[in-house]
Order: structure tokens, then sequence, then C-alpha cells
């Protein structure tokens, strides 16, 4: 587990995080990945990580609607509680599962097969998939930042996101130009930050970052 990306003590004030979920069982066939669940060691990586981001409190967490983020997000909520502080596990948000999958799931397997698996990637990257089997980057990537931005709007509290590892994928490469080809896949409960500073939001993966203007909602 990985948690350099996850460590803003430079940061003042709230915090929104996205993440990939805890460590689950092996995918043997693609057209069945959603049904994979956490390992006992997932979720133990979990309750730790929510230990270490209880002083981001109070925490507001949100999951993809699939059962492995799902127990990610109960386990994060259980680390923060464990030290005394405060979280809300507020529930599933769509936009943190595949809102970027615009045919059906066999459709994009597929694909992936056809390709492989970083290959796909690439080709959906750069544009050369059509976008009735998945959404253009661009607007997929906006969809994403969006969910920070609005929980940053909020102004109450920070928030920490469970998503899929194509989620932090498509902020890296769209925001950061980080190539998974180049830095590799996000590893389990690896992830990006954003925070708000005189109303431009700031981007972090690891020692990168990006400042993108941002006007809060009228």
């Amino acid at each position: 587990m990985k948690q350099n990306s996850l460590n803003f003590s430079d940061v003042s004030g709230n915090v929104a995080i996205m993440i990939r979920h805890a460590e689950r069982d092996p995918i043997e066939f693609m057209t069945r990945a959603l049904e994979a669940r956490l390992t006992a060691n997932g979720k133990s990586d979990a309750f730790k990580l929510g230990q270490c981001l209880a002083r981001y409190n109070p925490i507001n967490i949100y999951h993809s609607p699939v059962p492995r983020c799902i127990q990610t997000a109960e386990s994060i909520f259980d680390g923060i509680v464990s030290c005394n502080e405060t979280a809300t596990l507020v529930g599933h948000l769509l936009e943190l599962g595949g809102p970027y999958i615009t045919s059906t799931w066999d459709a994009v397997v597929n694909s992936i097969e056809k390709f492989g698996h970083s290959l796909f990637i690439r080709k959906w990257f750069d544009n050369e998939l059509p976008a009735n089997l998945i959404m253009p980057l661009p607007e997929a990537a906006h969809i994403q930042l969006n969910i920070l931005a609005n929980q940053l709007r909020s102004g109450n509290s920070s928030s920490i996101n469970i998503t899929h590892d194509w989620n932090i994928m498509i902020l890296r490469e769209y925001y950061l130009n980080l190539r998974h080809e180049e830095i590799g896949d996000p590893d389990y409960l690896d992830g990006v930050c954003a925070y708000l500073h005189q109303d431009r939001l700031y981007l972090r993966y690891h020692e990168h970052e990006r400042t993108i203007d941002f006007s809060p909602a009228k």
C-alpha cells in the first residue's frame, strides 16, 4: 500500500481525495470483474489508511457502487472512528463507478481482450475508440474532477472517494500528463488529492501537482 500520494501535511483546510479500492481477490474472468471482493489484507490496509487520514476530520466517505469499493469505504470509516475522529459513510456515487462506459460492460471486455489492457487504455486516451463504446478522455476527466471540485465547494468537511484504477488513470493522464506506460497502473489505495487555495484548485498525485482555474458556482 502506497501512502505518499495521500500525505498532504502541508495543506491547510479541507481536502478531497480519490483513491483506488484496497487489495482484492484475483479476477479470473473480466466479465465477472465487478464481483471481486477485498482480501483480508485489503481490509486491514484500508483500516490502517483510515487511521492515517483521521486527522483530516470531519470526513465524508463516498464510494463506487461496486462491492469492493463499499468494503474499502467501510474499513476506512472504521479506521477513522477508531481514532475517535468524526466520519460519515455517505454512500455511493455513480460517477465513481464507470460513468465513462457508454456501451455494455461485455462490449468493453471484448475490446480489452482484443487489444490487451495497456493498449486498450492507450487507444481510449488517444481517442481511437468509438464514443459509443467509451467516453472520450476530456469528458471522462471532467466528470471525475467535478466530483472533487463539488465536494470542496461545500467547505464543510474533507472527502474520501473510493473508486477504481481507471478513474485515477483518467485524472493522472488528462490533468497531469502522466502516462500509465511510464509510471505504471495505480496501486491499491493509491490516488489523487485536491484542495482549494484562493479560488484555484490544486490536483496532486505523488510529487506531481497542477493548478487549475476554479471559480465557485454562483
